[in-house]
């Protein structure tokens, strides 16, 4: 059995019109040229049909469009594009080849950009987490709590994260224009990419017993560095663990999973996936609980992979969760390569759930410590807060330090 190719699709109708007598029949199709034989339910040939509908449209811009027509490829694009904006689906996307090549390289560490950490864009648009030092974004003066509100123009609210930062990263080279809200002041600032290499994981030791590690995202080496990370800390005989997730806007499921694994106990559940109950697919952990009290840092900015991580830790009993009651997305995408075009096409195909079985979307992990950063201090960078000022970290701090014996 051979697919159609697009010659192929012009030779059904004398063919199909004296075969296609019921839905349940079986359609024939001969392609005259070659003489090959084609079988198919009525309902393939309903679906092919509608395809062709798209085929023709093409070939009417191309024939009849006054102006510039782009490609095929891209008119192919604008078509996956377009249907799945009828799904009202915010994290659905359709990626050309080149495009899916920028975002791994943006999600791995190592990326041409300009250097920003953003949060996943609301109404108004995507607010500025971090700024890294020495990078594009820095240098123009873009600072942390602006408002990207437009890109070369065009409105970023309510975008999907990842949408957002393809489109900085494909015009950064040329110099992309950026609309921050600062305050009460509207600013246009032009920023060109450079490369940029970033840590997901940093870490100290306070005071030779409590543990410090910060994670900004759950993408790259993310899990390998985590595990440097606590290895070295352990062997520094650290008593006592604060891991602050304040801002990561999530990452990759695999990568938290790992990453929780090396906090559980064998047989704790992480998190769950699939919409059907009795289906769902569960990731255990497989190692030994980490044994010393733990404090996990959140913030509304905190989401997906955070989320995972944080309800993990809080409903296994490993630890507490401090800090402000987090973004609330929980749902999973996959990504899915499209042979046919080579692009790729991401979708959220299930939800995920808490080792309780609870489902956060829309409702976000809720702290066993609540407590707010002084207002003055919500605007900055978390690593830009003075020790001594930052409230929420003393709470995590009080809690574990409780725990292990004072220092």
């Amino acid at each position: 059995m051979r697919s159609f190719s697009r010659t192929g699709l012009y030779v059904l109708a004398a063919v199909a019109a004296t075969v296609l007598l019921t839905s349940a029949v079986t359609v024939f199709i001969m392609r005259g040229a070659a003489g090959d034989r084609i079988v198919m339910s009525a309902e393939q040939y309903d679906r092919y049909s509608k395809l062709i509908a798209l085929d023709e449209v093409a070939e009417r811009i191309e024939e009849e469009y006054y102006g510039n027509v782009p490609s095929r490829d891209i008119l192919v694009a604008g078509a996956a594009s377009g249907m799945l904006d009828t799904l009202n689906d915010p994290y659905a996307r359709y990626y050309s080849a080149e495009e899916y090549e920028e975002y791994l390289s943006s999600i791995n560490g190592e990326y041409r950009g300009i250097g920003l950490l953003v949060g996943q864009p609301g109404d108004e648009g995507s607010e500025v987490l971090e700024v890294y030092e020495g990078s594009p974004g820095e240098k123009t003066g873009i600072k942390v709590g602006d408002i990207i509100t437009h890109v070369d123009g065009a409105s970023v609210a309510n975008m999907p994260l990842e949408e957002l930062s393809a489109r900085i990263g494909a015009k950064s080279d040329e110099g992309a224009v950026l609309t921050l809200k600062r305050g009460n002041d509207t600013i246009d600032v032009t920023v060109y990419g450079d490369n940029i290499t970033v840590s997901r994981v940093e870490y100290a030791l306070f005071n030779q017993r409590t543990g410090y590690i910060t994670i900004s995202m759950f993408t790259g080496n993310c899990a390998e560095e985590f595990e440097a990370a606590l290895d070295d800390l352990k062997d520094r005989k650290m008593t006592s663990l604060v891991i602050d997730l304040r801002n990561n806007p999530g990452g990759s499921l695999d990568i938290v999973v790992d990453v929780a694994d090396q906090l559980l106990g064998k047989g704790m559940t992480i998190v769950s996936v699939g919409n059907d109950e009795e289906e769902r697919e569960i990731y255990d952990a497989r190692g030994d609980a980490i044994g010393i009290p733990v404090a996990v840092l959140v913030n509304e900015n905190s989401a997906s992979a955070s989320e995972i991580l944080a309800a993990a830790i809080q409903e296994n009993n490993i630890g507490v969760v401090v800090g402000t009651n987090t973004y609330g997305k929980g749902v999973v995408q996959t990504t899915m390569h499209i042979q046919a075009t080579g692009g790729w096409l991401k979708l959220t195909t299930d939800a995920y759930y808490t080792p309780d079985g609870d489902n956060i979307h829309g409702e976000g992990v809720t702290p066993d410590i609540y407590e707010e950063l002084p207002e003055e201090y919500r605007s900055l960078a978390i690593r830009d807060i003075e020790q001594s000022d930052d409230s929420q970290l003393w709470k995590a701090l009080e809690y574990v330090r409780s725990r292990a014996g004072k220092e």
